[in-house]
């Protein structure tokens, strides 16, 4: 019991550091899809006197996208019936011409006063309509959620750290006799901690294969799915060759660096 308990201390600790790396990039991954979302959703309207031409806005902006004229025939559709064929022409040749104008990415607030000032300054622009403010809201929020992922990140990983350099201490203390014989008949340093190097090794790796599974199966299950859907978020799909290798090999190396610390600062080995 007590060896399945210093296996589980192991097993826990490492499985709470990759969990809490994995979902900072998790995270990150949200943010950024969310974040290409937005600019895909966004527009801004311009309403002009003239026609506006996108490669002239691009000599003024250079996060121009695209720019596609609205057309304003569902307004006049809805005048047919109270107006006069003459009026109704007369009025469409009044009417200004509206735009929906694409950025390449979402600017922050700073710079999106800086487009807007820019395009009224454009002799044919007459008004502007930036929708940017409910937006900006959410990405901060995203934002700010992140930064907190990542404080939090920090502070779980500095105590798995503790408990793992704690965890294979004792094993060393509980292994010091046997190391000290080997030491007598003169083994070097990696053969006497090879027992330590495996069974933190074994724990690491188990550790890395939860934290994979649960990766690969938690977006898949229906109540996240439903709770992405409400938030209108996508979920990345975990790639066990770019982030699942990675995630066994930090494993590897977390055992092998924290038993080569541990033994060597004893100094009993």
């Amino acid at each position: 019991m007590k060896s399945i308990n210093s296996h589980f201390s192991i097993i826990i600790s490492v499985f709470v550091l990759l969990f809490s790396f994995q979902f900072t990039q998790f995270m990150a991954s949200v943010v950024e899809s969310y974040s290409a979302k937005i600019v895909d959703d966004y527009a801004i309207i311009l309403v002009a006197s003239t026609e506006l031409k996108e490669d002239e806005l691009k000599g003024i902006i250079s996060e121009v996208a695209s720019l596609s004229e609205i057309s304003s025939k569902k307004i006049l559709d809805r005048l047919k019936n109270d107006m006069s064929s003459k009026n109704l022409s007369l009025l469409q040749v009044a009417l200004p011409k509206f735009y929906s104008l694409k950025l390449q990415r979402l600017p922050n607030q700073q710079r999106m006063d800086v487009i807007k000032q820019a395009l009224l300054g454009h002799s044919s622009i007459t008004r502007i309509e930036t929708f940017a403010k409910t937006h900006e809201k959410i990405f901060k929020m995203f934002v700010l959620l992140q930064s907190m992922v990542y404080v939090f990140t920090f502070f779980m990983g500095a105590v798995a750290i503790l408990l793992i350099f704690k965890q294979v201490r004792i094993w060393t203390y509980e292994h010091n006799r046997r190391m000290s014989i080997m030491t007598l008949f003169g083994a070097s340093f990696f053969m006497k901690s090879a027992m330590l190097y495996r069974m933190t090794i074994v724990d690491s790796l188990i550790s890395a294969l939860i934290v994979c599974a649960i990766y690969s199966v938690a977006p898949e299950l229906p109540i996240v799915q439903s709770i992405a859907q409400d938030l209108d978020i996508v979920l990345p799909e975990f790639d066990f060759l770019y982030e699942g290798l990675p995630l066994l090999g930090a494993s590897l190396a977390f055992a092998i660096l924290s038993v080569s610390l541990v033994a060597r600062k004893i100094g009993r080995v």
